[in-house]
């Protein structure tokens, strides 16, 4: 039998962390442990695929890691395999969910109890190879400016296990923003050679958190900041969420709080099959390929996303600032093709802003968020917000002049600015 979760303790490694060359334990006048990474893997109906998912977690080279197993209520043979799998490794512990309560409810679940300071969801039909915690730890510890999170390229398989191609999905590859610090004026894990070091120093470039667009690989190639995780999870209920991932909720949101890292070096299996919910074909240089059930949950995802923004607004743009704060909305609203303005014409997101219209009132004053909403969003959709909150908008309408004049008026600004520059080319 498996113990439970409030049975076990976390097991610090010993350390091997050096700097400049020598041992941290010879100058520290206490014991430096690694940190601690927990690895959640979720999984539903996947008896054929999670034993491999939990051997590569069992098998990285990194020391300090716990692994919590979800299972969203499985009718196959996946409790047998998960337990003949885990056997009796503390490392390892295990929830078992009565009903499917869908990817991202389930990755909640073990967020909960999860205690590193590094999170890694692992969906159960990938794996990962050995070095992968080693490698994103050691990005974490050697990056010029610290990350929200590391993204790392994959080793695309299908269902038998057979090698498709390197995927880099939406990996980003330019190199501006490169490079780790010096080795020797950085933590250094002794699980990471001087090669390996080497070659995360050439693979890895850092985006800030302006940077717009989907950076990264999908599902297990990433690894979170367990406390930004708990500021940006999700709001509503799980029957709303069924059908989001984690790394579609998660990846966004954290990027524009605190930036992210892609690393350009294969550090886990991508396994494309017939029950994909990402993607079901490998990736192809100009062709984005969004081809499993998952696409039919993008509008819910940017909902959800803004949830977490708005009804946090008070607390998240004292964090940010204002300006960050709204140009994040944007940020997060605007991908997949998609305006925010689009966003916004339907119900669902306008019933998001009409509810906490107070809270943005007394958070940013009224007149200054009604001209950040007008800037997301369509006339139409703003009036209809207001009176979904009881505001009129009648009683609005001589500032709402006002505010179309000013963002008229901006509108001519950038383009007499564009107009200047075009001419300027032209000299």
């Amino acid at each position: 039998m498996h113990k439970k979760l409030d049975e076990l303790s976390v097991e610090t490694s010993a350390s091997n962390l050096s700097l400049g060359g020598i041992l941290l334990n010879e100058l520290a006048p206490e014991p430096v442990t690694y940190p601690l990474v927990s690895f959640i893997i979720r999984n539903w109906n996947y008896a054929r695929f999670v034993g491999s998912a939990i051997r590569s977690v069992r098998n990285q080279t990194y020391p300090n890691f716990e692994a919590i197993v979800v299972d969203n209520g499985s009718t196959d043979d996946s409790r047998a395999e998960i337990e003949a799998e885990i056997a009796d490794d503390p490392r390892f512990r295990t929830i078992w969910l009565d009903e499917n309560l869908g990817a991202l409810a389930g990755a909640l679940k073990g967020l909960d109890v999860a205690r590193g300071d590094f999170v890694t969801f692992v969906d159960s039909d990938d794996y990962l190879l050995a070095d992968f915690a080693a490698m994103h730890v050691q990005a974490h510890l050697a990056l010029p400016r610290g990350v929200a999170f590391t993204s790392s390229a994959v080793i695309e398989i299908d269902a038998t296990g057979a090698a498709l191609g390197t995927g880099l999905r939406g990996l980003q590859l330019e190199t501006r923003n490169g490079g780790l610090r010096s080795s020797f004026l950085v933590l250094r894990l002794s699980e990471v050679s001087g090669a390996q070091f080497d070659q995360l120093d050439r693979s890895i470039v850092a985006h800030p958190p302006t940077e717009n667009g989907w950076l990264w690989s999908p599902g297990t190639s990433n690894m979170f900041r367990r406390f930004l995780l708990e500021t940006i999870r999700p709001r509503a209920k799980p029957d709303v969420m069924f059908g989001l991932s984690a790394d579609g909720h998660f990846c966004r949101l954290a990027h524009v709080f605190g930036g992210s890292a892609t690393i350009a070096m294969p550090l886990s299996a991508y396994r494309l099959h017939g029950d994909n919910f990402f993607a079901g074909n490998p990736a192809l240089d100009g062709v984005v390929d969004v081809s499993g059930p998952a696409r039919r949950f993008f509008p819910a995802r940017r909902r959800e996303a803004m949830r977490v923004l708005v009804e946090d607004a008070a607390s998240l743009s004292a964090r940010m600032g204002a300006w960050r704060f709204w140009s994040s909305i944007a940020q997060v609203l605007d991908s997949d093709g998609v305006s925010s303005v689009q966003v916004f014409e339907a119900p669902q997101a306008q019933a998001i802003i009409s509810e906490n219209l107070p809270l943005l009132f007394a958070t940013f004053g009224k007149w200054n968020t009604l001209r950040k909403l007008r800037e997301l969003m369509s006339r139409s959709a703003l009036q209809a917000i207001l009176h979904a909150a009881d505001h009129g908008s009648a009683a609005y309408a001589p500032r709402m002049i006002g505010i179309e004049i000013s963002m008229l008026e901006a509108r001519l600004r950038r383009k007499r600015r564009a107009k200047a520059a075009r001419r300027g080319l032209r000299r």
